[in-house]
């Protein structure tokens, strides 16, 4: 008995011993949003830290709460580590890393040294893939410290959940670190990493400014190298061959026709030859949520078409002034045609190669008002 009893303890005691290097959740300092910069030969790393206990308010239903402390970290080093080890250092409490749900690259880092921040994030066990990515060429503290609505906590804003911006106002994909790194070493085609700034002044606060983070463009990378900053003007047709874009809302004739656009389906069409050349489809459904002068359905069609055709033209002008293929239109012979072309023939993308573009847009449904 008294064998059994000794065992007892032996086990709780071990289990009590099993427990005493494990932090506290108060004890920690949760890093939500990781900002890299680079300068004067050193690396400059911001740290964005939330409350989660206004989080959890906020999803609790809780209703709303003060201005939600935003604590942000900085620190330089030679190195990316050499700065976040000096960060540590100088911490009141220790830094975890296992809630990094953005990542956000200044555009020298972009520029100069992506490399070495992929490395780091390969090699770096807290680090997950699946964070959502973005550059600036603002001051990366600013952007951490956006605002959100009805003081709401960072975490509620673009820099951490796109997803209501995506479904409602399809601008541009906005994706995860994983899908970016899937892209980085492909040999065609390119990928944009969505640009983010602050815009203040465009909304109030009982009469106070709120410095809102929103999407300006992006950079794009192509074959492992920085090929420049576009703006949402200038990729204007990328939306139209996403398959998450299922709403776009267009005005037309000087905004006295406005309407939204459901489930534009694009494709592509290779065409063969000594070189590869192509044939753009895009077809869509659209309903018509406003019509200032009752226009005809035809002449609303004919008006959408050619305008899907512009934006598709402008981005195309883009890619040759890039060198960049935005579109990603090279993908598809790279993808399953690659017998009949080699990659350089593939990779040789121009505008000339779009022999046609065709857009057939069909008006489902016009809403019309009581007046």
């Amino acid at each position: 008995m008294r064998k059994k009893f000794l065992l007892m303890v032996s086990c709780l005691l071990l289990a009590l011993a099993g427990c005493t290097g494990i932090k506290d959740i108060q004890n920690q300092s949760y890093i939500t949003a990781l900002g890299l910069d680079y300068s004067n030969g050193e690396f400059i790393v911001f740290t964005q830290s939330l409350n989660f206990s206004n989080i959890a308010k906020q999803e609790g239903g809780s209703g709303l709460l003060q201005s939600a402390p935003i604590l942000i970290g900085q620190s330089k080093g030679k190195s990316i580590q050499a700065a976040i080890s000096k960060l540590e250092q100088n911490a009141a409490l220790p830094l975890y890393y296992g809630h990094v749900n953005t990542i956000l690259l200044s555009k020298n880092v972009l520029e100069k040294e992506l490399p070495l921040v992929i490395e780091f994030i390969g090699q770096n066990p807290f680090l997950r893939y699946n964070c959502w990515l973005y550059g600036t060429n603002s001051d990366i503290k600013e952007v951490l410290l956006g605002e959100g609505f009805f003081n709401y906590p960072s975490y509620y804003t673009l820099l951490h959940r796109p997803e209501p911006l995506i479904r409602n106002n399809f601008i541009m994909p906005i994706e995860k670190y994983n899908r970016f790194i899937s892209k980085y070493y492909q040999a065609v085609g390119a990928y944009i990493i969505p640009s983010i700034d602050i815009k203040k002044g465009e909304f109030l606060d009982d009469k106070k400014p709120i410095n809102i983070v929103t999407l300006t463009g992006g950079y794009a990378i192509s074959q492992q190298k920085y090929k420049g900053w576009v703006s949402k003007q200038d990729i204007v047709g990328l939306k139209w061959f996403s398959k998450e874009a299922t709403d776009i809302p267009l005005s037309l004739f000087k905004e006295r026709v406005s309407v939204t656009l459901k489930n534009p389906k694009g494709t592509i069409k290779v065409l063969q030859g000594r070189n590869p050349s192509y044939q753009l489809n895009v077809k869509a459904n659209a309903v018509v949520v406003y019509n200032e002068e009752n226009m005809s359905v035809n002449k609303i069609e004919e008006e959408l078409s050619q305008q899907i055709k512009n934006q598709i033209e402008k981005t195309l002008n883009k890619s040759d002034e890039l060198k960049a293929d935005l579109l990603n239109i090279s993908e598809k012979p790279y993808r399953y045609q690659n017998k009949t072309w080699d990659k350089n023939t593939i990779n040789d993308f121009k505008k000339d190669l779009i022999k046609d573009i065709r857009v057939k847009v069909i008006i489902k449904e016009t809403i019309n008002y009581k007046r």
